[in-house]
């Protein structure tokens, strides 16, 4: 059973562009609509990972990252952000309100999907003492 990852961007060609890249090993549920995410998110099982463009509309995805971590459900959910921006102070608030990886738009598919089975291997080990 393929582990699921929900892919939240509003751009239509960043959806078109990452689905087929990692829907050759996860099962992807990609979404526009940071909204339609929490939505997504009540109603079905937890994902296994989550993928959040910064720049979302009308709830950033650095909200949205705050939103998760303070839910019991899903505070645990490896979250990795993506976005434009090379503002340094953004990348760090959203690792310091805990997004596990922060990739800056463009990269290579290769690197995103290293860095998904990074954030899931860490995810999945225990604690280390």
């Amino acid at each position: 059973m393929k582990r699921t990852i929900l892919l939240i961007d509003d751009c239509d060609m960043m959806l078109r562009f990452l689905t087929p890249v990692l829907n050759s090993e996860f099962e992807v549920v990609s979404l526009k609509n940071p909204i339609d995410g929490i939505l997504w998110l009540k109603t079905n099982p937890s994902p296994d990972l989550m993928i959040l463009d910064h720049d979302l509309p009308g709830l950033t995805g650095l909200e949205l990252l705050q939103n998760l971590r303070k839910d019991d459900r899903w505070q645990n959910i490896p979250v990795i952000m993506l976005s434009g921006i090379k503002d340094v102070e953004k990348r760090w608030q959203c690792l310091q309100f805990g997004a596990d990886d922060f990739l800056s738009k463009p990269f290579h598919p290769r690197e995103l999907t290293l860095r998904v089975h990074m954030a899931l291997n860490k995810a999945n080990s225990p604690a280390m003492a």
